[in-house]
């Protein structure tokens, strides 16, 4: 399979981010040649209620070619994905996208589209991977209650069923746009989020869930209409533009991240063109902090860290903690029912530890 058939030609090639290989072994080229990262535009929007947002990806490479600094990188712009006759055609081809560059060691940053386009990168991601983690940044609950079609508010569905789902997380949602039987879908399923108010107090908390994902979607509706009016359905609450920047950046740093992706951005209700400028910096922050990994665990060996064993109360058990003391991160060992794992974690939860009391994250992952 050769993965260049499945795109267009991009309308506009710039030096600093695309290549177009000559070579007949397309994927072997950017091997080859040092590739870490693909940029991949796919022009769909099938069952979105937000038409328009097919035209996207082109317009977010206006402002994302503009943008310098990451030079620690090199980014390929593979172009946009050929719509096909039906929907199938860009799902399947996608998936094999993502797959194919995944497999030689290359990150797919995907610019949609509508958001339903995240179930072919999962699709694509679990081909080669088992327990993955998902990390989902949107002010909604895109679950369909009850025997509904699939489309762009419905798609975890599909993701939610799948056996090789470990976790998911819903940063950022919004509990006015949620029913409660959607929340208890996902709490029944142990998985879980972070509202708004939760985030916005403190969006530190969200960065060990951010460290511990393999794929992270964002829905540009997230970020308050102030922000980014380019959606046909904007919010007058939700982040602002830094704060999805500095989501996006806690995303590149991690050390798990193989894929990532921003939707839902609609030209037609844009204001100059800034939704469109702020996907870009989104992106921009993704690849910056990415060029900057820690290489912290699991590249790195938990031996290499400080460990610290935390007895409880009783005496008859103990938590055991790690600390990477060069940047503060932390990780803690929890059994769950598919054996003893290590997940990221904060100091917050050390200390809690250390006063006797539970962390929230043991109890979430003790469950599964």
């Amino acid at each position: 399979m050769d993965i260049r058939d499945y795109f267009d030609k991009p309308s506009k090639i710039d030096p600093e981010f695309s290549y177009i290989p000559e070579s007949d072994t397309f994927v072997s080229k950017l091997v080859s040649e040092n590739y870490n990262v693909a940029l991949v535009g796919v022009r769909f929007e099938s069952g979105s209620a937000n038409k328009g947002c097919d035209v996207a990806p082109d317009e977010i490479r206006k402002h994302l070619y503009a943008l310098r600094g990451m030079d620690k990188l090199r980014i390929v712009d593979l172009g946009n994905i050929k719509k096909g006759e039906k929907a199938s055609d860009v799902y399947y081809a996608l998936r094999d996208v993502v797959s194919e560059l995944l497999s030689n060691g290359i990150v797919p940053v995907v610019m949609g589209g509508s958001q339903d386009l995240s179930l072919s990168i999962f699709e694509g991601m679990k081909e080669k991977k088992t327990d993955l983690n998902l990390g989902f940044v949107d002010s909604r609950v895109d679950v369909g209650m009850g025997d509904v079609p699939f489309c762009s508010s419905t798609y975890l569905n599909k993701i939610l069923d799948d056996e090789k789902l470990f976790r998911l997380d819903l940063i950022g949602y919004q509990n006015y746009f949620c029913s409660n039987a959607q929340l208890m879908e996902l709490k029944n399923r142990n998985h879980w989020g972070m509202r708004l108010g939760t985030l916005r107090a403190d969006l530190g908390k969200s960065e060990p869930i951010f460290r511990d994902c393999d794929f992270v979607s964002v829905d540009m509706s997230v970020v308050r209409q102030s922000d980014a009016p380019g959606n046909a359905q904007p919010v007058p609450n939700g982040l602002f533009g830094e704060e999805i920047c500095q989501l996006a950046r806690y995303a590149g740093f991690s050390d798990r991240i193989s894929a990532f992706g921003v939707f839902e951005t609609n030209p037609f209700f844009d204001n100059n063109g800034q939704t469109s400028a702020l996907a870009a910096e989104i992106i921009w922050h993704f690849l910056e902090a990415y060029g900057n990994r820690y290489g912290d665990y699991p590249k790195r060996e938990l031996s290499t860290y400080m460990k610290y064993v935390v007895p409880d109360m009783d005496g008859d058990g103990e938590m055991v903690f790690y600390n990477n003391n060069l940047n503060n991160r932390w990780w803690i060992e929890i059994p769950t029912r598919r054996g003893l794992r290590v997940f990221s974690c904060s100091y917050q939860d050390y200390r809690l530890a250390k006063g006797n009391q539970i962390p929230d994250i043991w109890m979430m992952y003790y469950l599964k």
